[in-house]
């Protein structure tokens, strides 16, 4: 969907949300500001493709995803936004453009976290390497590959139960 009105400017990195009258949103689902926590595994190209076919991604329970195998380098953060087809990451690591990650991310109501697997398409960092020395924490912006069915409408529940707790409170 886009809806012309006002949108977020896209450079985010210099820690200020500006809005542009007129600008066009090109994000296809709508996204929620949310603190969750995110643990994640840098995997190869190679590695990700396989996980693009596996079934854990389309049509299996929570139970066989997380017991499929991982890289064994935990990284972890905190997301700073989530929709159904990405999210911003905070951590204290940079990456590259087209990294791919397979992220495990930490519900407030549920058991056990939700997996996908995403692809860096935003960074603040110059190819993985740090730009900025003073900077102690990184940004990225996740575009979600592949996620399991249940797991991705979970995720919409999220933002839409958040949204009506925000707009209960009048905020």
């Amino acid at each position: 969907r886009r809806a012309v009105g006002l949108a977020r400017d896209p450079g985010w990195g210099n820690g200020m949300d500006t809005f542009n009258k007129g600008t066009i949103e090109q994000r296809k689902f709508e996204r929620l500001v949310a603190t969750l926590q995110i643990k994640y595994y840098v995997v190869d190209d190679k590695y990700a493709e396989q996980l693009k076919s596996e079934a854990a991604y389309k049509d299996t329970s929570l139970a066989q995803i997380a017991a499929m195998q991982r890289p064994s380098t935990v990284l972890s953060g905190v997301t700073e936004n989530i929709s159904q087809g990405g999210l911003s990451l905070v951590s204290d690591v940079p990456m590259a453009m087209g990294t791919h990650v397979v992220c495990d991310i930490t519900m407030p109501t549920l058991p056990r976290p939700l997996r996908a697997l995403a692809e860096v398409v935003r960074t603040d960092s110059k190819d993985g390497r740090i730009v900025d020395r003073s900077a102690h924490t990184y940004k990225v912006g996740l575009k979600i590959l592949a996620i399991n069915k249940d797991d991705l409408t979970r995720i919409e529940n999220f933002i839409i139960e958040e949204k009506i707790k925000h707009r209960l409170s009048g905020r």
